[in-house]
């Protein structure tokens, strides 16, 4: 008996797509211009990481109804991970185009331009925006302190020019990266933990210089920091929303060694100091702090630290073969360098975030209160 559109829809859910794919194949055959069944077995192609049919399936779609934005924005999901970062944002725009408050599309638009400097793509007031954004520079010397006068001068510029279309626009982002090509893959790593509370293997080979501002402002003037200094390994700022994690603002970079840990650990202490005119709480730690709080062993990083277990690696291969999606590694440029709309939307999250909590240095920042009710929701979570 073949299956429904719905069933079909919660094999998908439920992470069922070869099946999908099989009751997809039966039904293309009875009508083969039902653009539905073309849509839903390029999604089914795209989780399995089968870039290739899913693209197939996408411009058969397109081929039969141009004006579909879902399919754009798929194709810009496609494009991203493999890389081809033009073509996803050239698809995340005609989604856009389609349909104007196309949330999916929008975010997916602009994480794609934090790795595109000047996009030659024209007529989209977003990336509009995000050109003039890029162009703001903010004075920067390894050798001086950082002015707050100056931190609040290049955000309050930025932000005039994005006030208007994104005062009410509810980013969903908290973190801003600085990287090359490389990506850690850590959303398998954790997938791995989270359905099996085992470690991955990789894992115990990363370790993290992990730096704690006080303060917003502090924050903000590491992600400068983050962004001008010449360093390979991925870097990143956040604020802390992880229930039982303690401390507020962080910036971690990214070590194969404890080895590479301590060199960079060293080199960072003393920008901060100069930078910052103080010094700020620094540690290396090893993974992620989830893997801690169960392993308290696997936090120690001297000569007994924790080894992995190799019996571990058979529930790897279990979320590999459920998740192939996972497996791949998406294959990014390397950020841009100087603000992106991105970093923007992403600081205003922090500032509501500041506000919210009590930190009273967002003033320093900007006159304006910031308002997100994801962050509010997330802290009273």
């Amino acid at each position: 008996m073949e299956l429904d559109l719905k069933q079909i829809l919660d094999l998908i859910k439920n992470n069922k797509n070869r099946d999908a794919i099989n009751e997809l194949d039966k039904l293309i055959e009875k009508d083969n211009k039902n653009i539905n069944y073309y849509h839903l077995r390029g999604i089914s192609y795209l989780k399995l990481a089968e870039f290739n049919e899913a693209k197939n399936n996408f411009d058969k779609l397109i081929s039969l109804e141009s004006k579909f934005p879902d399919v754009y924005n798929n194709l810009g999901v496609l494009y991203f991970t493999t890389g081809e970062n033009e073509l996803a944002i050239e698809n995340f725009k005609k989604a856009i185009t389609l349909k104007n408050n196309f949330k999916q599309a929008i975010y997916g638009l602009i994480k794609a331009l934090t790795h595109l400097n000047k996009s030659k793509l024209n007529g989209l007031n977003l990336i509009i925006k995000h050109n003039e954004i890029n162009k703001i520079d903010v004075d920067y010397s390894p050798n001086k302190y950082i002015e707050d006068s100056k931190i609040k001068a290049f955000f309050n510029e930025a932000n005039q020019k994005i006030d208007n279309e994104f005062k009410n626009f509810e980013y969903i982002s908290t973190q801003i990266y600085r990287r090359d090509s490389i990506i850690l893959n850590c959303k398998r790593h954790k997938k791995v933990f989270n359905t099996y509370g085992v470690i991955p293997k990789f894992c115990f080979g990363c370790y993290k210089v992990q730096i704690e501002p006080e303060k917003i402002l502090d924050l903000i003037k590491l992600y400068i920091l983050f962004d001008k200094i010449s360093l390979n390994n991925i870097r990143k700022c956040m604020i802390e929303l992880r229930p039982n994690v303690s401390g507020k603002y962080k910036g971690l970079v990214y070590c194969d060694s404890l080895e590479e840990a301590k060199r960079i650990q060293k080199q960072l202490n003393k920008l901060i100091e100069k930078n910052f005119n103080k010094k700020l709480s620094s540690i290396i730690k090893r993974g992620c702090t989830e893997y801690g709080v169960k392993y308290p062993e696997y936090n120690k990083i001297d000569n007994n630290q924790m080894k992995h277990k190799s019996d571990w690696i058979k529930y790897e291969k279990l979320v590999d073969e459920k998740f192939p999606n996972l497996t791949f590694n998406e294959k990014l440029r390397p950020t841009v360098k100087g603000i992106s709309l991105h970093d923007i939307l992403v600081i205003k999250n922090w500032l509501a975030y500041a506000s919210l909590t009590g930190d009273q240095s967002h003033t320093l920042v900007s006159d304006q209160i910031f308002k997100s009710n994801f962050i509010e929701k997330k802290i009273n979570l």
